[in-house]
């Protein structure tokens, strides 16, 4: 190297801080950086749901962060609940309840067992569901030492997360959907109904994310093994919602492009299958002109209306609710 070009890098670094260097005071003053606080590095709460079984013979299914959560129902088996959130790091210390849809067996059969194994949960009912429970089914009075009374269109909050109680139509003693609004998301339950009521459809067309029912297949329920009695019963206005009424629905609730996710729920064992029940709601949806989502789970940045059957019974995945995109 000559002797010129060395003495131009000399120069130029003549003034630069060696590695050691401590600033002076001069350049401490002068200096506009603030340390970061303990949070700055915290991802944001986030809502997840999972379902541990769906359909006719039990329903419960799970909705929280990682601080706070809720049981949707209580009808299935509370070892295997305890047994698949411990397995998708869910800590059970961390749910506060059960909110519960309505006094069916299917959806209160385990609630007793649950309760009295984790005894910091609280049973969030209406006044009619939970005397509909305790004159229904032979289960321990105390149970009544675990009720919260809850009552429709009143919001109560649980953690970070508001709850809303509102009508459905069943024929259950008192019949509620729920829309729980927390940290990025907003869902909404909707089963067991046999027609959409004013305010289910209210709610509903609030939510990003959807649970609602898509119980049967109108050709499978005629033509299937049931007494032409619980035929009429099912698919009267205070049974359950066939297929092809629950793809029509959506597709007008999605129209107005809100809603991210379906989950469809309760589906029968008897008159109906995942792949009816998938393949009538999205030819429903993309009849109407509205772009449907298939992939086992979706991409963060994904656009089109993702749905997906839940499984009858086991549990389905931990699915992470991530809010607008």
């Amino acid at each position: 190297m000559s002797r010129r070009r060395q003495k131009r890098n000399q120069l130029l670094w003549a003034d630069q801080p060696g590695l050691f260097d401590l600033p002076s005071e001069s350049d401490a003053g002068s200096a506009n950086l603030q340390a970061l606080g303990e949070t700055a590095f915290e991802l944001p709460e986030r809502m997840r749901f999972l379902s541990f079984g769906s359909g006719s013979s039990g329903n419960c299914s799970y909705i929280g962060t990682p601080e706070c959560g809720l049981l949707i129902d209580a009808g299935v088996n509370n070892k295997y609940v305890t047994e698949q959130l411990a397995a998708n790091g869910i800590d059970i210390h961390t749910i506060q309840g059960i909110l519960l849809t309505h006094d069916h067996s299917d959806h209160v059969r385990f609630a007793y067992a649950i309760l009295r194994y984790n005894r910091h949960m609280r049973l969030y009912a209406t006044p009619k569901a939970f005397n509909g429970l305790l004159r229904r089914h032979s289960m321990s009075r105390r149970i009544a030492d675990y009720h919260t009374p809850i009552y429709k269109e009143f919001p109560f909050t649980v953690g970070p997360m508001t709850v809303t109680a509102f009508e459905t139509s069943h024929d259950g003693s008192d019949n509620c959907g729920f829309c729980i609004e927390g940290p990025g998301a907003v869902f909404v339950v909707a089963t067991d109904t046999g027609t959409i009521t004013a305010r289910t459809d209210y709610y509903v067309r609030k939510a990003q994310y959807l649970m609602i029912e898509s119980d049967y297949d109108a050709d499978m329920l005629r033509t299937g093994p049931y007494p032409q009695h619980l035929k009429a019963r099912i698919a009267s206005t205070i049974g359950h919602l066939d297929n092809s009424d629950t793809g029509r629905y959506v597709a007008s609730v999605a129209a107005a492009g809100l809603l991210r996710r379906v989950f469809l729920c309760h589906l029968s064992d008897k008159n109906n299958t995942p792949q009816t029940a998938m393949g009538t709601v999205c030819h429903e949806l993309e009849s109407a002109g509205i772009a449907v989502c298939r992939d086992a789970e979706p991409t963060v940045n994904e656009t089109r209306i993702h749905v997906m059957a839940l499984p009858r019974e086991k549990c389905s995945q931990l699915i992470l609710l991530h809010g607008e995109p």
